[in-house]
C-alpha cells in the first residue's frame, strides 16, 4: 500500500499549499464548516488519486483497494466527478448512515449484511478517532469507496442474485453496461429525499418474489423474539427464504397473463396481471424422475390422445411385464408396432432373449378413460419432452405427498384447463365440439393462435393469505443453493 499513501500525501499537500485559508491551524478562529470543508476536499482528491489504474491497471487497483465490484466503484465515481457522498468531518453524514441501516437489514431481502463490509463500515468514527488529522482525509477517502462499493454489490445482488443459476458459483462482476445501470441507480437514488426507499425500488416486480420478500420483511421484525428465532431457524427461516429469493430474482420480468407449476406445492396456478384466476393440484415427477425447471409457452392441446410409450419406460417397466405375460399389452389397451409401423403380434416375441439393447418396438395406447395421458394433453416446447396431462388415476390428487409420475405434470380438472385456453382465445363456440370429442374417444387438435406461457419452478417457500409457507425440499435442491450462498 505504499503506492496508495504517497499518492495521499501528494494530493493532500497540494490542496493544503493552494487552499491554505482553509486550514484551522492556520486560521484558528474559523468557524468548523471550514474545517469539513477542508478534510472533505482532501478526501475528494483522494478518491481520485485512489481510482487512477493506470500504474496498476484497473483489476490490480481494485483488488489493491478491497473493492468487490471493481468498475462499478470507478464507474460511479467517473460520472459524477469524484464528489463524496457519504463522509464528513465525523465521519458518516446522515445519508451515510441510512445506507448503513439498510445494509445491516439485508436480510430483510434475503441477502446476509456480512456480505457487503457492514462490520468494517460501522467503525469509521472509532477509526477517525484513532487516525492522525493528516491521515483523516484518506481515511475518509477509503470508507466512502467502500460504502459505495457495498451498495452497488447491494443493488446488483437484490435485482439479480448473487450467483449463477445454473452453476450455482459466484456471478461475476458487472460488465460495462450493468456498472453505467447500477451507478446510475445509485445516483438517483441519493437524490431522493428517502434514500432507503429509493434503493429498494430497484428489487424485483415479480409477484411471487414480491409477496414472499414482504411476507418475509413483516414475519422478521414482528417483535425481537420473532426476529432472533427466524434468523436462527435453518429449517421455516432466513436460509431458506434467502434460497428461494435468490431463485425468484433469477427470473426474467414477468408476463402480463402465464400459468406456473410450483413443483414443490404440487400446483398450477394461471396469473393474470398478478391475480390468480385458477388453480389446480397436480402430480410432479418421482425423486429419481424429477420435474424439470423450465420456461415455453403453451401452443397445442389434443382431446382423446394417444399415448406413445417412451423408449425409457418401455424398456424399464413394459419389458419385464412383458418377459412375465405377452398378454400385458392387450389387457392395459396397448398395441405393439416394429420400425416400419406394422402391428406385432405379442405372442410372437421371445421376450426371454429380449434386452433392453434389442428392444426395437413402439407401443402405443388407444384413446379412451383407461389412456395414461386421460382425456387430453397440453404440449409447450421443451428439451426434456415434458407436457401437462389428465389421468384416470385421478384419486392420487387426495394425496399430499404428489411427487409420483415419470417426469411429466398430471393435472387435476384439465377440461377446465383447456376450456379457458379455448375462451380466452374467443373459441367457446368449440366447447360442445371438444366435449363431444372426449366422450366419444375421438382424436382432436387444437393449435392456440395466442400461446400461453408456462413456467415450471422450485420454490420450497412461498405465501398464503400473508403468512410463510415452508414446503417440501422434494428434489433436495435446496441444500446446494444454500451451501453456495452462505459458505
Amino acid at each position: 500500500m505504499n503506492w496508495l499513501r504517497s499518492i495521499v500525501r501528494s494530493a493532500v499537500s497540494i490542496l493544503l499549499l493552494t487552499s491554505g485559508a482553509l486550514s484551522v491551524e492556520a486560521h484558528p478562529g474559523k468557524h468548523s464548516e471550514e474545517a469539513v470543508s477542508a478534510t472533505v476536499l482532501v478526501a475528494r482528491a483522494s478518491l481520485r488519486s485512489l481510482l487512477d489504474t493506470r500504474e496498476l491497471g484497473p483489476a490490480a487497483t481494485y483488488k489493491a483497494l478491497g473493492l468487490t465490484g471493481g468498475a462499478a466503484a470507478h464507474t460511479f465515481y467517473i460520472r459524477n466527478n469524484f464528489t463524496t457522498h457519504w463522509v464528513e468531518e465525523a465521519g458518516w453524514n446522515p445519508q451515510a448512515r441510512q445506507a448503513l441501516n439498510l445494509l445491516g437489514r439485508a436480510a430483510d431481502v434475503g441477502l446476509d449484511r456480512n456480505h457487503y463490509a457492514w462490520p468494517g463500515l460501522q467503525g469509521l468514527p472509532d477509526s477517525l478517532r484513532l487516525a492522525a488529522r493528516a491521515g483523516r482525509g484518506q481515511q475518509l477517502a477509503l470508507s466512502e469507496l467502500h460504502l459505495t462499493d457495498a451498495l452497488l454489490q447491494y443493488l446488483l445482488h437484490q435485482q439479480r442474485g448473487r450467483l449463477h443459476p445454473n452453476s450455482l458459483t459466484a456471478a461475476s462482476p458487472p460488465d460495462s453496461l450493468t456498472a453505467v445501470l447500477i451507478a446510475d441507480q445509485l445516483y438517483q437514488a441519493l437524490q431522493s429525499p428517502d434514500l432507503v426507499t429509493a434503493l429498494l425500488r430497484y428489487q424485483p416486480t415479480g409477484r411471487g418474489y414480491r409477496l414472499l420478500q414482504q411476507t418475509w420483511a413483516r414475519a422478521l421484525h414482528a417483535s425481537p423474539t420473532d426476529s432472533a428465532r427466524l434468523m436462527q431457524d435453518t429449517t421455516a427461516g432466513f436460509r431458506r427464504v434467502a434460497v428461494n429469493l435468490e431463485r425468484l430474482r433469477w427470473e426474467p420480468a414477468a408476463d402480463s397473463e402465464y400459468a406456473i407449476v410450483n413443483i414443490p406445492a404440487y400446483r398450477l396456478q394461471l396469473i393474470r396481471n398478478g391475480q390468480v384466476l385458477r388453480t389446480h393440484r397436480v402430480i410432479v415427477g418421482k425423486p429419481d424422475m424429477p420435474t424439470p425447471v423450465l420456461s415455453s409457452r403453451m401452443v397445442v392441446f389434443v382431446v382423446a390422445p394417444e399415448w406413445r410409450v417412451p423408449y425409457s419406460i418401455a424398456v424399464r417397466e413394459f419389458l419385464p411385464e412383458l418377459q412375465r405375460d405377452p398378454g400385458y399389452l392387450y389387457d392395459n389397451h396397448y398395441r405393439m408396432y416394429d420400425g416400419r409401423g406394422r402391428l406385432i403380434n405379442p405372442w410372437r416375441v421371445d421376450w426371454q432373449k429380449m434386452t433392453p439393447e434389442k428392444f426395437s418396438y413402439a407401443i402405443r395406447q388407444r384413446a379412451g378413460s383407461f389412456n395414461a395421458l386421460g382425456n387430453v394433453v397440453f404440449y409447450f416446447p421443451n428439451q426434456q419432452t415434458v407436457f401437462l396431462h389428465d389421468t384416470p388415476a385421478r384419486s392420487a390428487f387426495t394425496r399430499t405427498d404428489r411427487a409420483l409420475s415419470h417426469g411429466c405434470v398430471r393435472v387435476e380438472k384439465p377440461l377446465q384447463l383447456a376450456e379457458y385456453l379455448l375462451r380466452r382465445e374467443n373459441r367457446a363456440a368449440e366447447l360442445t365440439e371438444m366435449y363431444q370429442r372426449v366422450r366419444e374417444h375421438e382424436k382432436q387438435r387444437y393449435d392456440l393462435t395466442r400461446s400461453l406461457p408456462i413456467y415450471l419452478r422450485y420454490y420450497t417457500c412461498e405465501t398464503d393469505k400473508g403468512k410463510l409457507v415452508f414446503l417440501p425440499d422434494i428434489y433436495s435442491q435446496d441444500k446446494p443453493l444454500e451451501m453456495a450462498l452462505f459458505n
